[in-house]
């Protein structure tokens, strides 16, 4: 988990850096915009999504199907609101990234 976790701090930091420290709004592009990479949605998304997919493949590395017991844990009842916070979860790291830069 080393490789990974150090490649998307480094590709955080170096990006959201790079929005702060260089003066991008000096550097036109005919075509185009240069900015930093963190400062569109859909960079954000992406590593959200990597990030719980990661996690959901270590889980079940580990524990196997056992895994997806935690989702009844401590009660069946709150099956559903374990679900709907797996979906939420990248949802809410990638917003939280990307309002970080803007």
């Amino acid at each position: 988990w080393v490789p990974f976790l150090g490649t998307m701090f480094l590709f955080i930091f170096i990006s959201n850096w790079s929005g702060a420290l260089l003066p991008w709004a000096l550097i036109e592009i005919p075509n185009g915009e240069l900015a930093a990479p963190t400062n569109d949605i859909n960079t954000t998304v992406a590593l959200a999504l990597l990030t719980s997919i990661a996690y959901f493949y270590g889980g079940i590395r580990k524990k196997g199907l056992r895994y997806f017991t935690k989702y009844i844990q401590p009660t069946p009842v709150l099956l559903p609101i374990n679900i709907l916070e797996d979906f939420t979860k990248p949802l809410s790291l990638s917003f939280r990234l990307f309002g970080n830069i803007l």
